[in-house]
């Protein structure tokens, strides 16, 4: 039975020493070290300017100067000579009612004037006669006085009879009733002259808006510009004050662009202190300079209106069209200028330290067109920047300028130039050219 164990034991015993002296005699791989990654990124120097933000708005074209031509008097339509979007010259006839409609009415009140100038002179001519009539029914009253008294003196001698007195007395009265029948003619001449000159100014008045209204039939541009909108066709018969059509001037086209609440009281301030601010309006095709005139007085929740001037000519914005209105608001101190893709979202970036990645958070302030320069159409053709505020960042300090979608912080980097990056493109372009 003993013997019986013993052997078991041996070969597991000689199993193990067998397996060891294998595991010693395996040959050992180097141990695998793991190298932490390193992204070729480019930097650039935080350096602190004073310099003007532009900022991005989107605006309206309108015009100060709308000719809204409406029907003076219910008339047909006789010629229409424009069509929308149609650019007329000043003093062109754009469009022409039925001068039937309006020549009865003229005609009326004509006849109306040449009716009371007459019965002005009429009155007039009157008014003399009346004159010398009163002279001689004085006379007359002064006579009948007298042979009223020689009556009354007859009577009282006995010698005449009371009916002559009575027909004396009779002839005294219509006599007198006669004068002041003439005398009232005579006072009243000046309230006659009165009235007779405030109708005659009524009437004139109703001539002149008959002439006005013929006038106004005839619809003729008062400056140059384009017709905006033609509500009529020739026969159409209109209403008065009904809309005809819209003509506008190319030459006092303004920008409407609702100004931010963040930025509001700087402009304000600006525009009290008297400085100019510039900028430009673009619509895909065409970009004009522009310039701000004033701030709209009604201010609503998401901001105030700012009206802008637009001084270029030969501008072919149509009024309604959006426009993008660059703006550039007032220079500020300590500005920082980072390409867009050293942005991280709207309010951080990187700065590098020691070869890793820190992040930093910031204010954007707004875009930047040329070291300050004002903006015109060049400035707005090359790449903007954008401009930060920070208190973290100082003068000299590196930050990351090229935009990593992993970037972190600790993110370990290796610093290169812009110069660095392009020779090493052109060098392994050229060997490949060689291949």
């Amino acid at each position: 039975m003993l013997k019986k164990l013993i052997l078991p034991i041996i070969i597991l015993i000689l199993a193990i020493i067998f397996f060891k002296i294998m595991l010693e005699s395996k040959d050992k791989s180097p141990a695998i070290e793991v190298n932490e990654h390193v992204w070729r990124v480019e930097q650039q120097q935080v350096e602190k300017q004073t310099l003007s933000p532009v900022i991005t708005l989107y605006g309206r074209v309108e015009t100060s100067e709308l000719l809204n031509a409406a029907a003076p008097a219910a008339s047909q339509v006789d010629k229409v000579l424009v069509k929308e979007g149609e650019y007329v010259e000043q003093g062109q006839l754009m469009l022409s009612l039925d001068k039937a409609d309006f020549e009865p009415l003229l005609m009326q009140a004509q006849a109306k004037v040449n009716e009371l100038k007459s019965m002005i002179q009429s009155d007039q001519l009157r008014h003399k006669i009346n004159l010398e009539s009163l002279k001689n029914e004085k006379k007359l009253l002064k006579l009948s006085e007298k042979a009223l008294s020689r009556a009354e003196k007859v009577k009282r001698q006995n010698l005449g009879s009371v009916s002559e007195t009575e027909q004396a007395m009779q002839l005294v009265e219509k006599q007198r009733l006669s004068l002041n029948n003439i005398q009232f003619s005579v006072n009243e001449h000046q309230n006659r002259q009165d009235q007779l000159a405030a109708q005659l100014m009524q009437a004139e008045a109703d001539l002149k808006k008959s002439n006005l209204a013929m006038e106004r039939s005839q619809i003729i541009a008062p400056f140059s510009g384009v017709v905006a909108k033609v509500n009529v066709a020739q026969g159409d018969r209109v209403n008065n004050n009904e809309k005809l059509l819209s003509f506008y001037s190319m030459e006092h086209l303004e920008v409407r662009a609702k100004l931010p609440v963040s930025v509001l009281s700087e402009i304000q301030q600006s525009a009290s202190e008297g400085l100019s601010l510039k900028g430009d309006a673009s619509n895909g095709s065409q970009q004009v300079p522009i310039k701000l005139e004033r701030i709209s007085g009604e201010a609503q929740a998401s901001g105030v209106d700012a009206i802008f001037s637009i001084s270029a000519k030969n501008v072919f914005f149509r009024i309604g069209a959006i426009v993008v209105v660059r703006l550039q608001r007032p220079a500020r101190e300590n500005m920082i200028k980072v390409p867009y893709q050293a942005m991280y979202g709207s309010d951080r970036l990187y700065q590098i330290k020691d070869s890793r990645l820190q992040s930093v958070k910031v204010k954007t302030i707004g875009e930047y067109y040329l070291s300050g320069a004002l903006i015109d159409s060049e400035a707005l053709a090359q790449e903007p920047e954008l401009l930060i505020e920070s208190d973290t960042l100082k003068q000299g300090d590196m930050i990351l300028a090229t935009h990593l979608p992993n970037a972190f912080s600790g993110l370990k980097v290796n610093v290169t130039t812009v110069d660095t990056i392009e020779s090493s493109a052109k060098s392994a372009l050229a060997e490949s050219v060689k291949q």
